[in-house]
């Protein structure tokens, strides 16, 4: 199998950048990996101390974990203010939005519930929907991007308070150039194929090229390359910003992502040419 044949890929991937290139080479493709975002740590003191007396006062009921690096952060956080906080989050039940936010908890000991897949943000609000009850109180560790707001919506309705902690947010990469250029090459033509692993990634392509006045043309450009992304999370994001999802990789891995573009990428490019019939 010729694999991607030597076609155009790029990715946005940011902290596994040099891992995606090796990936897509070993695939036959010609790597073009841009940076989209850079993870910026925020102020926890006010957020840490007010968990703090609501965890004292035993008016936490669950705390709902979206990504293995904001679980880890906070948690590392509230344990350095004092360790015997562990003993006390014993009693707290904690859901993962997949596996790595469940073993960020594992390694400090913590147990979880994961929502079933495709662990989106919708699991997670049917999940708080049907263990809490009106009146009670959620901890959600933001990631990268605020709640959405219609999740915040369905659980008010429900009489269900919610706390926000965002832990992160995801911040243009201190060096933007490769992101520019990126996006000039979409506006031209020259990749083929799009990998996706977060929908941050296109939102800050997407952001990056309305602040270089190229927004309609960048659009219309990834209109005509072929998505593939890494899983529903990621898609539905994509989806909202108004891109098409062609290929969506199962089991939801780097490697199977950078696997199933190559599989089929190049034979959906070649219909959409209409070099095939």
């Amino acid at each position: 199998m010729d694999w991607f044949a030597g076609l155009n890929v790029l990715s946005l991937e940011s902290r596994r950048s040099e891992e995606m290139e090796t990936l897509i080479r070993k695939y036959g493709g010609a790597p073009q990996v841009a940076p989209s975002m850079r993870e910026m740590k925020l102020d926890l003191t006010g957020p840490l101390a007010q968990f703090e007396r609501d965890l004292l006062a035993g008016d936490i009921h669950t705390v709902a974990c979206l990504t293995g690096v904001g679980t880890r952060m906070f948690l590392k956080e509230l344990t350095a203010r004092d360790p015997s906080h562990l003993d006390a989050l014993q009693a707290v039940p904690f859901v993962s939005r997949g596996s790595k936010p469940a073993q960020a908890l594992k390694t400090f000991g913590l147990s979880s519930t994961q929502v079933a897949k495709p662990s989106t943000w919708h699991e997670v609000t049917e999940h708080l929907l049907a263990t809490l009850t009106r009146g009670q109180h959620a901890v959600i560790l933001e990631y990268g991007e605020a709640i959405p707001g219609a999740m915040l919506r369905e659980l008010g309705y429900a009489g269900i308070r919610v706390t926000s902690v965002p832990v992160y947010r995801c911040a243009f990469p201190q060096d933007p150039a490769p992101l520019a250029r990126a996006v000039r090459d979409v506006v031209l033509g020259g990749p083929d194929i799009l990998l996706l692993s977060s929908g941050t990634q296109i939102l800050h392509f997407l952001k990056y090229a309305e602040k270089l006045g190229l927004l309609e043309e960048a659009r219309a450009g990834l209109n005509r390359l072929v998505v593939v992304s890494i899983g529903p999370a990621c898609s539905e994001a994509a989806a909202d910003l108004g891109l098409r999802i062609d290929l969506e990789a199962n089991p939801h891995k780097m490697g199977i992502l950078v696997r199933v573009a190559a599989e089929h990428g190049p034979g959906i490019l070649a219909q959409r040419l209409g070099r095939v019939g």
